[in-house]
């Protein structure tokens, strides 16, 4: 199916949505953790982002890339992980020993767009950069920075069942044919992954089945999540890999879906 932002490529502008059906956006990074960090120094973070950030929770820790939960040495304990709330519930940040997040979630107001996101990010990375200064806790080394895109697709907006999946996705075709021994699939998972430029990271696409909590309906869950590093670490540099990683992801996203789908989402085309 031809897709209607051949332009868009060609002409260096990224594709634009007035109605994108973006659920969540995470934006992070993952850093050498210190061993001088204590439990208490979270409550004295949490200090620098309560006026923006008045809520806190507790959240099950993140395994490592190993799938191993860090530990305080001292005790053997599992080291928490924490979210800080704002008061509208749509924006948090997320602080691990080894990694933290500016996350945008959708509640009442709009995906409010990738400059936001990314100022907001670099808004919290500069408080905790000086806050580990302060308290002499080491240099905060990236590992692997993160962006990802969350997207929630309801049933009735283009598609009602597993049969409607190549109105929404370019790739997806199931064949019916008489000889074919199995059904329709009754439900689908798939995942792949693309190679970001000169080695940076890569594009992971997952797509699978879900139902929102609140109303019980049933959703295509698509996210696009870009990992990587790049060859430098400052504050420029970290800037380019995120804006590369959002282009990938814009890009992606739109060639991934159909034209057909990009109505209901108002693709603009001369942005």
């Amino acid at each position: 199916m031809t897709h209607s932002v051949v332009n868009s490529f060609s002409s260096g502008t990224l594709p634009s949505y007035k109605n994108p059906p973006v659920n969540e956006v995470v934006c992070g990074m993952r850093f050498d953790p210190s061993n001088k960090l204590r439990v208490t120094h979270i409550g004295l973070l949490w200090n620098k982002f309560s006026a923006d950030y008045p809520i806190v929770k507790h959240a099950s820790p993140i395994a490592s890339a190993k799938g191993e939960i860090l530990i305080d040495t001292a005790t053997g304990m599992p080291l928490p992980r924490v979210w800080f709330i704002n008061k509208s519930d749509d924006q948090l940040v997320q602080f691990q020993i080894d990694r933290f997040y500016f996350n945008w979630r959708r509640r009442q107001s709009d995906y409010p767009r990738y400059d936001h996101v990314i100022e907001n990010f670099e808004s919290v990375r500069s408080t905790i950069v000086a806050f580990f200064l302060k308290f002499k806790l080491g240099e905060l080394k990236p590992i692997e920075y993160e962006l990802s895109y969350i997207n929630h697709i309801p049933k009735g907006q283009g598609w009602n069942t597993i049969d409607d999946l190549s109105k929404i996705f370019s790739d997806f075709l199931w064949k019916k044919t008489r000889k074919r021994f199995l059904p329709n699939p009754g439900k689908i998972a798939w995942q792949t992954e693309f190679p970001l430029p000169e080695k940076k990271g890569h594009l992971i696409v997952n797509l699978k089945q879900a139902t929102r909590t609140e109303d019980k309906v049933p959703l295509l869950v698509l996210e696009l999540k870009t990992r990587g590093i790049g060859e430098s670490t400052s504050k420029e540099a970290i800037r380019e890999w995120f804006d590369l990683a959002h282009e990938w992801i814009v890009r992606g996203f739109t060639d991934l879906t159909t034209s057909e789908i990009q109505k209901i989402w108002e693709l603009e085309e001369n942005v």
